[in-house]
């Protein structure tokens, strides 16, 4: 046998040595550009979509609602100015502000296109040139000047909604990790909604999970007296099983996060031709694969990283579940009769209950049988059930009867009506009255339900996590709350809401701005945030009155702003 030179030898093994880590460095290189940088191997922060990130963090974290961002769509990376608005509270300001952002994008419009063909002139053109590079940058610039794009900033409206978000989070991560999904997947209705119960976009879409109509009678109960897109929880389970179906699909969450904005089958289309995400970011552009398709997952990192900041941060303090106890009805029943037999009061029912529709809160429809009615946990473990053919569980009756009302002095159908949770009509229905004049004395019957309620199965109260909600949607963020009279002035207090300054509350409510500072203990600056809690004073204006005027913004700014459901729309 030969004998090996160890010369020989050892050079060989010094130089599979080096190979063997040279491609030891190469694969631990990959999964670093791809994965590390967002710290979540389910979600990879891509190098392609880095620019896209960090300009979503700052549109949720830095930008203002009052701040409109004036950028090139397609690179996110450039940002030819920050604009800022005329205050929402200014009459005309929707329309002055439109101006103002149309004004400027025609401004660097023009800039770009002569740009594109002579050499900058003026220091603003100078700067301008410099946000492009290499031997096309021409071209690019020419290009550029038919893709100006503005964004409003999201501040406040996100911080609003990671106070809100509390309220869910928790359970909807639980219902995530059930179907085996990532439990961070909880984060997205920060994209989609805000976590606004009532959100509902340009094109139908409802709930802090935006389903639409279509998609949403797949999953989700959707009828004249249940509209289930609008429970968080119901919801949630949802878009669990149609993400789960997507992933299947699709086998990524980048894919599946952008088929909830732009379907399965289209990322499917997408995916057969481009082969991987990254090239259907860099390269797709058919059908509806716009704008709004190609951000949403960078959004969703963006979201993801700025709710958990701001998660941890001291002085945040998210809104916290309430513990519920859930009864399944056996058979229809009037939202009277269960809020008077379990002693729930309307407030409680409408905000555990936001699946339910109005025509169902104000009696004009029954809650259906088969509805999991949710309900305050009681602090007994004794749980009520409601009777079948008026009998309860022992033997004893449980029956529903009228209410009886004598009229007192200074009292109007009105008042009575209020306090009794009935609309006026109602009230003079039951009554067989003509008109709205009553007389001290006489006897109003409040009901005219005069059976029983139906069988209920009742579930284990369930843990405070699993609860629905602290404060769902606007009906309860837009009320006035612990109303008390002093000195013959009635107060309240409110939770600031996006959109709202100082000088809106003071003219809603008819109060100098001065004394509400003072009220409030404000600077003389009077700047308030969105969530902080404020006392007005209503004695110039009712409660009711200061309630339609807040409502009638809220609505109007979904009309004029109505991305605000998803930034990128």
């Amino acid at each position: 046998m030969k004998k090996s030179n160890p010369t020989v030898g050892t050079s060989v093994a010094h130089l599979f040595q080096g190979l063997f880590f040279i491609m030891l460095g190469m694969i631990v290189c990959i999964p670093l550009n791809a994965h590390a940088s967002s710290g979540n191997t389910h979600f990879p922060l891509y190098p392609a979509i880095q620019d896209n990130v960090t300009f979503w963090k700052s549109i949720y974290s830095r930008y203002s609602l009052n701040t409109a961002v004036i950028h090139d769509q397609n690179d996110l990376s450039i940002i030819y100015e920050v604009v800022t608005k005329i205050d929402d509270s200014v009459p005309g300001a929707g329309k002055a502000n439109k101006l103002l952002i149309e004004r400027k994008k025609r401004h660097y419009s023009a800039i770009l296109r002569k740009l594109s063909r002579t050499a900058p002139a003026t220091a603003e053109e100078r700067r301008i040139t410099a946000m492009f590079s290499g031997s096309n940058r021409q071209q690019r610039m020419a290009a550029a000047a038919e893709s100006i794009r503005s964004q409003t900033g999201q501040r406040e409206r996100f911080l609003a909604g990671v106070i809100r978000s509390g309220a869910y989070l928790p359970t909807i991560k639980q219902v995530l990790r059930s179907y085996g999904l990532p439990e961070d997947l909880a984060y997205l209705p920060h994209v989609e909604s805000s976590f606004n119960t009532e959100a509902y976009s340009k094109v139908g879409a409802s709930g802090i999970w935006q389903f639409t109509k279509s998609t949403g009678k797949s999953y989700l109960r959707i009828d004249q007296a249940v509209d289930e897109r609008s429970d968080p929880i119901i919801a949630a389970h949802a878009a669990a099983k149609y993400l789960k179906n997507s992933y299947s699909q699709l086998g990524t969450w980048p894919l599946a996060l952008t088929s909830y904005n732009y379907g399965t089958a289209g990322m499917k289309r997408a995916l057969n031709e481009k082969g991987s995400y990254e090239r259907i970011f860099a390269e797709y552009d058919k059908g509806y694969f716009k704008f709004a398709s190609r951000n949403f997952y960078s959004e969703f990192l963006a979201a993801l990283q700025c709710a958990k900041e701001l998660e941890r941060k001291p002085g945040v303090r998210l809104d916290q579940p309430l513990p519920t106890r859930t009864v399944t009805l056996k058979a229809s029943a009037d939202i009277r009769q269960i809020r008077k037999h379990f002693g729930v009061s309307q407030r409680n029912l409408e905000r555990l209950n936001p699946a339910l529709r109005s025509e169902v809160l104000t009696g004009k429809r029954q809650v259906p049988k088969g509805y999991a009615l949710r309900l305050p946990a009681p602090a007994s473990a004794v749980t009520p059930i409601i009777a079948a053919k008026g009998k309860s569980s022992n033997g004893s009756a449980l029956t529903t009867r009228d209410t009886v009302h004598q009229v007192r002095r200074g009292e109007t159908l009105t008042a009575i009506a209020g306090k009794y949770g009935t609309s006026t009509q109602e009230l003079a229905r039951i009554n067989g009255l003509d008109s709205s004049v009553i007389r001290i004395g006489q006897k109003l019957r409040i009901t005219d339900q005069p059976g029983t309620l139906q069988t209920a199965t009742v579930a284990a109260p369930v843990k405070i996590h699993a609860a629905t909600t602290k404060l769902t949607g606007s009906r309860s963020r837009l009320a006035v709350h612990k109303t008390t009279i002093h000195e013959g002035k009635r107060y309240g207090k409110i939770q600031v809401q996006p959109g709202e300054s100082l000088n809106l509350l003071a003219k809603w409510t008819a109060t100098p701005t001065t004394k509400l500072q003072r009220l409030n203990n404000l600077g003389q600056g009077g700047r308030i945030n969105a969530g902080r809690d404020l006392v007005l004073v209503f004695d110039k204006v009712s409660v009711n009155h200061f309630h339609q005027k807040r409502q009638q913004f809220h609505l109007k700014s979904k009309a004029d702003d109505l991305t605000s459901v998803n930034p990128a729309g």
